[in-house]
């Protein structure tokens, strides 16, 4: 019998139901399942080299939270693979991994028994005395400081994943069109781009924020960022972009992209994020590499 180590984030509503309820679908389908609740202190990090695998019931920021703390394992301890139960907001990572944060939390404990491995790099910053990692993405300009706007504002009266994901476009479309632009100058492996922007992000997966869709078809696998750029010279379009989203229309937009594995960054901009953190910002120059294969997902295998 597999040991699956659960670990919960309780959300605002959660009752005590659902951590049962979790419980008892993962031990119908012949798992032991341990529970953890992450906001309770880091204790299952003792149970690791019990368990077979890890399911992290929450958003991004829980997956995040609970990578920080595997990444921080000797390498003669076993590489233990991550299953998501998607109960975030955006659920950006699930998306990316095919994760379909509609379908039932008993949906994915089932198919827990037809996943594969998917790998997944992870991207490593450093500047003078400062290192970190991001799953998601890390950027500068707008999106930076829409996380700044959503931390400072009362989002209580909001009831649903939907009205948070709109009420955040709605934001950064607002924002765009206030934004100052920055000087960025970025040596990506052998290629120099510079010029002003608005937004820049390096992209490790498909989505940002509120479901912002800024590299389609980005791998988890592949050794390499898709680099995002909006110049001040698509602000008006941006927006634009942004109104149809958050309308529910079809939308699409042209954005200044490229990729590479290992990056110089050089952006003086007062708001700069990794994944949905907003920090100080870096002093420049800024390194960010692809590190590849440094964990493992489960998720669905349509072969099976």
């Amino acid at each position: 019998m597999k040991t699956v180590i659960l670990l919960h984030n309780p959300g605002a509503g959660d009752k005590n139901h659902l951590q049962m309820d979790l419980v008892r679908t993962i031990e119908d389908e012949g798992y032991n399942g341990i529970y953890f609740s992450v906001k309770k202190g880091d204790n299952w990090k003792e149970q690791l080299d019990q368990t077979d695998f890890v399911a992290v019931a929450g958003g991004d920021g829980t997956v995040r939270k609970v990578m920080k703390e595997l990444l921080q394992r000797s390498l003669l301890e076993k590489k233990l693979p991550l299953a998501i139960l998607p109960m975030g907001t955006a659920n950006n990572l699930a998306k990316t991994l095919g994760i379909d944060p509609q379908l039932s939390h008993e949906h994915h404990i089932k198919n827990w028994k037809n996943s594969k491995r998917q790998r997944f790099d992870l991207g490593v910053i450093k500047s003078l005395h400062h290192t970190n990692f991001f799953l998601e993405s890390m950027g500068f300009g707008v999106f930076a400081r829409l996380i700044w706007h959503m931390d400072n504002r009362d989002t209580s009266s909001l009831t649903s994943a939907d009205e948070e994901l709109q009420f955040a476009l709605r934001a950064l479309r607002k924002l765009t069109l206030s934004a100052d632009t920055t000087p960025y100058r970025i040596q990506a492996d052998n290629q120099i781009f510079e010029g002003r922007c608005i937004l820049l992000e390096v992209m490790n997966i498909r989505s940002v924020g509120p479901n912002l869709v800024l590299a389609a078809d980005a791998k988890t696998d592949d050794g390499v960022f898709d680099i995002v750029v909006v110049g001040d010279d698509q602000r008006d379009e941006f927006a634009d972009y942004i109104s149809r989203l958050a309308a529910g229309k079809e939308a699409s937009f042209t954005w200044h992209r490229f990729q590479a594995k290992n990056l110089l960054i050089d952006c003086p901009s007062a708001y700069t994020h990794v994944d949905d953190e907003l920090i100080l910002p870096l002093q420049a120059p800024v390194s960010v590499e692809s590190r590849e294969d440094i964990v493992d997902f489960l998720v669905s295998d349509t072969s099976a």
